[in-house]
């Protein structure tokens, strides 16, 4: 397991070294599923803001499908292909929330009790102002975990040349985990040598 944030896992991770071309790839393709629609545009722009940095050119699927719009249900295989080779895109990265969980914990309440209870006078008046300092309720909390596959595909070859899994845990903003998460994945892919830095 690696770390790569501090909510983030990486939880699965394997490269197809022999097929990795040894030039780095130009123009790629970006794809995001997710269950909130909405959010699909906003991954896309923090993975294509990333590459274009690093000098890459890049399609987004939001751009030419309505968030509403599911490529996979409402286009055939041909028509997906073609859809992406007008693009000139030489290479396909997709991410994908494969799941979320949520768990609700209750978290039991804490008290103390001193040793001396001679400082008031009396136990009532120790008991009444001490325990509303000493005791504390408990309460229930809410923990979300985010589980994400991230693939890079050779359009020409229609092969698999890298895929990560990860996890993240209770995200304080998706917008900034998914920010952190993209330069993850890019340096990921830079390793491997897919693209350049």
């Amino acid at each position: 397991m690696q770390a790569c944030g501090p909510s983030q896992q990486i939880t699965s991770y394997w490269a197809n070294k022999e097929a990795i071309p040894d030039k780095p790839y130009e123009t790629i393709y970006i794809m995001a599923i997710t269950q909130n629609e909405n959010m699909e545009p906003v991954v896309e722009n923090e993975l294509a803001d990333i590459l274009i940095s690093r000098g890459r050119k890049v399609r987004l699927n939001s751009e030419i499908y309505p968030p509403s719009f599911s490529a996979v249900k409402q286009l055939s295989k041909e028509q997906l292909i073609e859809t992406i080779a007008n693009t000139e895109s030489e290479a396909v990265l997709t991410l994908a929330v494969l799941d979320t969980k949520t768990e609700t914990t209750y978290n039991q309440g804490s008290y103390y009790a001193p040793m001396s209870y001679g400082y008031y006078g009396s136990y009532y008046g120790y008991y009444n102002h001490y325990y509303p300092v000493v005791y504390s309720p408990g309460y229930y909390s809410e923990d979300k975990t985010y589980y994400i596959e991230t693939n890079f595909f050779d359009v020409e070859t229609d092969q698999l040349l890298w895929s990560i899994q990860s996890s993240a845990h209770n995200p304080s903003d998706l917008d900034s985990f998914f920010k952190e998460y993209a330069a993850t994945i890019i340096n990921k892919l830079h390793d491997e040598g897919l693209i350049e830095r």
